[in-house]
């Protein structure tokens, strides 16, 4: 390419096409990881497939064999109902000991067999009972016990001596091994007897319920993922419950199986099956012990993984002929721009007069040329940058501050925006977290205070770059010795990201031999609004505030608490202050705010909203102050009051120190009014008269005294009782019987009467009062005075 004006650079056409192919050759390579992604792909499905082709076919095992093992426990049950019922305790005894009376009832025997079989009879064969060697009955009536165990239901491996000896079985409850049965010697069938033994009148009655093993087939095929699947079922002797495709008549046995799952109860193995393959499923029956087995052929799975094979290799093919033709189309693409950036580059930084024509030539290939433009422009901007960054520093500190004061800002897609470009913010939530250092006065005593500002750096540093490794973060300091961390993440779930990196700092921080600090870390919550990153900051304050002051290094998450965003400070605890604040009563005022402070603590009232509680209540002083015509000036605080906001914004106090100081504060109030206050609890004995005086009608409880009063029910009863030597019940009695005796002087009323009008409602109250304070009843009271005023 010929540049108007230039001349050609030599050594440079001979390079292009070389630039060309190892760009093509880079694309090119990038289809080998395809090759190794589908080989890696295949192997990946087959062993996901066959992990869920195991599974589905032990699940499915799993379930049969509980629905075997639900026959049983039915049949079970069934046949303990029948040997507990009253009509066959009443009548089921031995031949030789039935009266007339019971021989007429024993057609009920085989009715309430026929009722239990039919409950059972989709799982099993048969059912018959006895309590002798003489006679057997079923469900059709009774047999003969030769003429049934020898022609009507003959057992294989169990003949009528066998039966007879079972009546002398201590087990209540028997499964025998797996016999066949012959029906009055034409049917036969494969059965399990199920053996159920009772005492009945100082006899056993054995009861007998034969499960049929064709049940069993039915139920676990029934279950089978694959129509080819086959089992085999062992009792708990391991003898061959059932294996219709005798998978046991070769090399493998009921031994061998149960080595081969030996310790791995429920899973399933690959074996060899007379020389082929299958997968073998094991389950256990927890109930009876038996071992059930299922065997699916491996054909089955090969079946299902030739179609991914096949898919895999398509897919391959395709993807390979697609990115050959994509790598020459990019590789153009590409090349292109970068010769077209070159000539540029090589137009404005070659002189006209050759001199650099040597250094020009001696670039490798355009990526040279391109790489030293790209550092001059790099050079021209980097002021530019450097102004850019310490605006963007400042705009988002600044921001950060104004939120964390609990403001909002209209144009927070700005904030958004510059710490998304800035700070690698991409996630769509914020977390506010606080890192507290609490140093004690070994590290003001032995850091000079000019070095103390570069530690705090270094530790601000520290906690950047270990939060940062981690999530995208911007640290703070907020207020003395505490930093402020807003970390980027897309969800509450990432909050788990955080704990590791906070662990590796306090590991850091734990080397502190000399016990300069202790370290508080609060984890507020996350909100994905920015106006609500004040709101996290107030969690994460609060989680520090609930710190145990014992544990030197701790981490607090404010999820874990239950925080709330208003605190209680009603006008009922204002005017208690304000009363006992009148009174000069230290411990009362005391009380009240602790009482405040720990139920605001109990509710969970977040930090911030415990420190405008304290403000609240410092207001209440300071109004109480402006009343007697003081100022805070006046009090002559031995330390600085917390409570201004320009303390409340530099440095972090716990709850308690704000109580302790709150208390410190209205002491002082107390003490410099003392001289203004004079007799206080004397008026307030006298409000108190005055208020019985004037309502005595009413219900006067003592919480309503005191509650009118402005202070506690046990002040009011202390204060009286100290200024009259009477308790304030008693006074409330006296003045009522006052009352009542004017009226029983004055007027004809009912004695219910003035007990209404005095606030007592009841009669046989009022008269016990009366008596009490006087002596006498109320009619004795009234007759004595008429007798009195007749002699005069």
């Amino acid at each position: 390419m010929k540049i108007p004006g230039m001349k050609p650079f030599r050594g440079m056409q001979g390079k292009q096409n070389r630039l060309f192919l190892t760009i093509l050759c880079y694309f090119l390579s990038l289809l080998i990881p395809i090759v190794i992604i589908g080989i890696s792909e295949y192997w990946y499905s087959v062993s996901i497939m066959k992990n869920e082709f195991n599974q589905r076919i032990s699940t499915n095992l799993g379930s049969s064999a509980n629905a075997v093992d639900l026959y049983i426990k039915t049949t079970q049950e069934t046949g303990v109902n029948f040997l507990y019922d009253d009509t066959v305790q009443t009548l089921l005894m031995p031949k030789n000991l039935q009266s007339l009376e019971v021989k007429a009832e024993l057609w009920r025997l085989p009715r309430i067999l026929q009722r239990n079989e039919n409950i059972v009879s989709k799982y099993t064969d048969s059912m018959f009972v006895y309590i002798d060697n003489q006679d057997v009955y079923v469900s059709g009536g009774v047999n003969y016990f030769e003429s049934f165990f020898n022609n009507m239901y003959k057992y294989d491996k169990y003949d009528a001596s066998y039966w007879m000896k079972k009546q002398g079985s201590d087990k209540s409850v028997e499964l025998l091994p797996v016999t066949k049965v012959i029906q009055e010697k034409i049917h036969v069938k494969q059965v399990v007897p199920i053996v159920m033994t009772n005492r009945i009148r100082n006899h056993n009655a054995v009861m007998v319920v034969n499960m049929d093993v064709q049940t069993i087939e039915k139920t676990l095929k029934g279950g089978a993922v694959f129509d080819s699947t086959g089992f085999v079922v062992l009792d708990g002797t391991r003898e061959a419950l059932y294996d219709a495709n005798g998978y046991l008549n070769g090399p493998v046995t009921a031994a061998s199986l149960n080595t081969a799952f030996e310790g791995n109860i429920g899973g399933s193995k690959e074996l060899k099956v007379s020389g082929k393959p299958y997968m073998v499923a094991h389950v256990k029956s927890d109930l009876y012990g038996w071992d059930y087995y299922s065997f699916t052929p491996i054909d089955e799975f090969n079946h299902y993984t030739v179609g991914i094979l096949q898919m895999t290799l398509l897919l391959c093919i395709v993807l390979m002929v697609m990115g050959i033709v994509f790598s020459f189309v990019f590789s153009l693409r590409i090349y292109n721009p970068i010769r077209n950036i070159r000539d540029i580059i090589a137009q404005k930084s070659v002189p006209m007069n050759g001199e650099n024509e040597v250094n020009v030539n001696a670039a490798a290939n355009e990526f040279e040329l391109i790489q030293q433009g790209i550092n001059r422009m790099s050079d021209s901007h980097q002021q530019y940058k450097v102004k850019y960054d310490k605006q963007t520093s400042e705009y988002v500190e600044y921001s950060l501050l104004f939120l964390l004061k609990g403001h909002t800002i209209n144009q927070e897609e700005i904030l958004r925006e510059t710490l998304k470009a800035d700070f690698g913010f991409t996630h769509s939530g914020f977390i506010c977290c606080t890192v507290f250092f609490d140093f004690k006065d070994a590290f003001y005593q032995d850091i000079q205070d000019t070095e103390r500002i570069y530690i705090i750096n270094g530790i601000k540093k520290i906690v950047w770059n270990l939060l940062g490794n981690q999530v995208p973060c911007y640290v703070l300091e907020h207020r003395q010795n505490l930093f402020v961390c807003l970390i980027n993440i897309e969800g509450p779930q990432d909050t788990e990201l955080l704990h590791p990196a906070f662990h590796s700092m306090l590991n850091i921080f734990e080397y502190d031999i000399r016990m300069y600090y202790d370290i508080t870390i609060g984890i507020g919550t996350f909100y994905t609004n920015v106006n609500d990153i004040g709101a996290s900051y107030n969690e994460a304050m609060t989680a520090v505030s609930k710190r145990n002051k014992d544990q030197r290094f701790q981490i607090v998450d404010s999820n874990q608490l239950s925080i709330e965003n208003s605190y209680q400070y009603s006008l009922h605890d204002e005017q208690k202050i304000l009363n006992y604040l009148k009174l000069g009563d230290v411990p009362a005022v005391q009380d009240v705010i602790v009482s405040v402070v720990e139920s605001n603590v109990q509710h969970g009232v977040s930090y911030e909203h415990m420190l405008q509680l304290f403000k609240e209540m410092y207001v209440t002083g300071v109004r109480f102050l402006a009343e007697k015509g003081q100022s805070v000036a006046q009090l002559e605080m031995e330390h600085e009051l917390p409570f201004s906001e320009k303390a409340f914004g530099e440095s972090f106090l716990g709850t308690k120190e704000l109580e302790k100081a709150a208390i410190e504060f209205f002491t002082r109030i107390i003490e410099t009014t003392k001289a203004q206050r004079g007799q206080k609890t004397g008026n307030l004995v006298s409000l108190i008269e005055k208020y019985i005086q004037e309502h005595y009608t009413q219900d006067l409880g003592l919480e309503q005294i005191a509650d009118e009063m402005g202070v506690s029910v046990k002040y009011v009863s202390r204060v009286f009782k100290d200024k009259t030597g009477e308790y304030l019940t008693d006074y409330i009695n006296q003045v009522r019987i006052e009352k009542a005796k004017e009226l029983l002087v004055q007027t004809d009323l009912r004695v219910n009467d003035i007990a209404e009008r005095i606030g007592i409602h009841s009669r046989t109250t009022f008269l016990r009062v009366f008596k009490k304070v006087e002596g006498i009843s109320p009619n004795e009271y009234r007759t004595l005075h008429k007798k009195i005023k007749g002699f005069e």
